[in-house]
């Protein structure tokens, strides 16, 4: 095939594989064509962009240089692409560093400006200028966006409103606030449901405030709604008056009026659950349904036992709800872990939505006081979100009479427990030759092995084969910092001095949930086992080359219980190997440096 048959050919695949979210496939296909078309700009720009949309920012930098797009000063989207990466490396870095590639950061998106005066490139180098310390620069900047954006027959409906977004941006970084306020104002009021959005806009203008240190408080008036985690007590007729019920409905509608919530995130149990998803619902707000285990089993203990009525209600509340994921697809209900894994799992759905939409999450419990004798229920769920000094609405649920014995009795504590795995390996490794193996052992594997020993805390498990590594610990936290800890170890790898291939790179996938500690009868030491280590297999092998990919509920639980310490970015619905279906995964990062 010719150059530009393979181009088209590989573009066309990798579209198809990127919109099922199959990054990796698509990324593959793309190195795949330029193995045959290597000087096709179009192919090293895709292959680059999937890298930074897998959230290997620091692989795609490296790839952008090797592939001489930096060269590259006549294709706009490539030179924005520079921008945007070398914008991502300037927010995670600080000081000096932070000062300098955001001057690299304004210089390439200027290349693009240049060539195309767009307002999207024109108005990054206004505000990367601004982080560089180039107050002039940015300032001339912004006056050439409003100017363009002003200029006549360049009114375009459909980007509405990021044109006028765009011009509150540019009014602030010229220290007009009240024409920026009203600017912003009136871009939220052409499309005020776009929260997404919003949000975007108001990170880039929180990023202003922090250089000019001005105060951000006048922003979080134009925040999106928060979203809430709810939780609450089972109850049916036999348990609850109806006059008790009718208040407690009262109370929680008061409560969603006052929080007005863009969605809510919880379980469907009958009693609370259940009325809190249908005031949900009636406010045209989104529900997110979370059940701890599969919805068969789920149905038999927290709902069908409180009458048929409550089977009913479900079913509606599932029919309408926006998403309906289940935390661990478990038949041992009598297990207080997997309910406390579900709650857990909402708790930091709300979180990361709260976080994405820039504002903060709530939580609503419908709750009688009484602490919870496990780690299950709605006592435990209010003292663990306590924890988060996230806001917290408890609504007073009325005295119970005795209930049923099928929801009464305990949950039986089991030896499962949760943990957060790892699995990684070196791409490439089975390739090497028997004369690469020791400098891959000492220059690869060895540095790797160190950086898990100078952890602050050791892994509960560090075991390992060939070039696979698995790690589990009892902290989501450390194992994030496990993973992150071994990838930049390899980053600071030289492949050339250790005569080892270029094309080696360390992928890791995270996983976090139930599983069982037992003694390994073959070496007679402690291990986990279940389908939870399973899923953190399979997520290793789809990981993008040089990046961490971990599981939601990793994502989640990661933003429950160590917030503002890590980021993740959403990758995409992929496909898992050896036929275990669908997952979204997440790219693992360190949170971005505070201004």
């Amino acid at each position: 095939m010719s150059p530009s048959v393979v181009t088209e050919a590989a573009l066309r695949e990798a579209a198809r594989l990127e919109l099922g979210g199959d990054l990796l496939a698509a990324y593959d296909t793309i190195a795949a064509g330029l193995v045959e078309d290597p000087t096709s700009i179009q192919l090293r720009h895709r292959a680059v962009l999937l890298l930074a949309r897998g959230g290997a920012v620091s692989q795609a930098r490296r790839e952008y240089l090797r592939l001489g797009l930096n060269d590259v000063h006549d294709h706009v989207d490539a030179i924005s692409l520079g921008g945007r990466l070398l914008k991502d490396l300037a927010f995670a870095a600080s000081g000096e560093t932070r000062r300098q590639v955001a001057r690299e950061s304004a210089a390439r998106y200027g290349e693009a400006y240049a060539l195309h005066r767009d307002y999207y490139p024109g108005i990054n180098v206004a505000t990367m200028a601004l982080v560089a310390g180039d107050l002039a620069r940015s300032s001339d900047l912004a006056r050439a966006v409003l100017k363009d954006l002003s200029a006549p027959g360049d009114d375009h409906a459909g980007d509405a409103y990021y044109r006028a977004a765009t011009r509150a941006e540019a009014h602030f970084l010229l220290g007009r606030l009240d024409d920026a306020e009203r600017a912003l104002a009136a871009a939220i009021a052409l499309d005020p449901h776009n929260y997404t959005a919003h949000a975007s806009t108001l990170r880039q203008l929180d990023i202003i405030c922090a250089t000019l240190k001005l105060d951000r408080d006048w922003l979080d008036h134009h925040s999106p709604p928060p979203p809430v985690s709810y939780c609450g007590h089972m109850f049916g007729e036999a348990t609850t008056t109806p006059e008790a019920m009718i208040a407690l409905t009262g109370k929680i509608g008061t409560a969603l009026d006052r929080l007005r919530p863009c969605a809510a995130f919880g379980a469907l149990a009958a009693g609370a659950d259940i009325v809190v998803a249908e005031a949900v619902l009636a406010r045209g707000a989104e529900l997110h349904v979370v059940l701890p285990m599969n919805e068969k089993t789920f149905l038999a203990r927290s709902v069908a036992p409180f009458g048929d009525g409550w089977v009913a209600r479900y079913q509606d509340c599932k029919g309408r709800a926006t998403t309906f994921r289940i935390a661990s697809h478990e038949n041992d209900f009598d297990d207080d872990v997997v309910f406390a894994f579900g709650s857990e799992f909402a708790m930091g759905l709300a979180i990361r939505h709260g976080d994405m939409l820039r504002t903060r999450a709530c939580q609503l419990a419908a709750w009688d006081g009484a602490p919870s004798a496990g780690v299950a229920g709605t006592g435990a769920d209010v003292a663990r979100w306590a924890v988060t000094k996230l806001p917290q609405v408890v609504v007073e649920f009325p005295r119970r009479a005795s209930a049923p014995a099928s929801a009464a009795t305990p949950a039986r504590s089991t030896e499962r427990r949760l943990k957060a795995m790892l699995f990684g390996d070196v791409r490439g490794f089975s390739k090497l030759t028997e004369a690469e193996i020791r400098p891959f052992v000492e220059h690869i594997l060895a540095p790797v092995a160190g950086a898990l020993r100078g952890l602050p805390s050791a892994p509960d498990l560090v075991a390992t084969w060939g070039d696979g590594i698995h790690v589990v610990c009892e902290s989501i936290a450390d194992a994030a910092t496990a993973a992150l800890a071994m990838q930049a170890s390899f980053a600071g790898i030289d492949l050339a001095a250790a005569a080892l291939p270029a094309h080696l790179a360390l992928r890791i996938g995270g996983h976090f949930g139930p599983v069982a500690e037992l003694t390994n009868p073959f070496l007679g030491t402690p291990n986990f086992y279940g389908t939870h280590v399973t899923i953190a297999a399979r997520i290793e092998p789809v990981a993008v080359p040089g990046t961490v990919y971990v599981s939601e509920p990793f994502a989640a639980l990661l933003a429950l219980q160590a917030t503002g310490q890590f980021r993740s970015e959403y990758v995409g619905q992929t496909e898992l190997p050896k036929g275990f279906g669908t997952m979204r995964l997440f790219a693992l990062r360190h949170a971005e440096v505070p201004t």
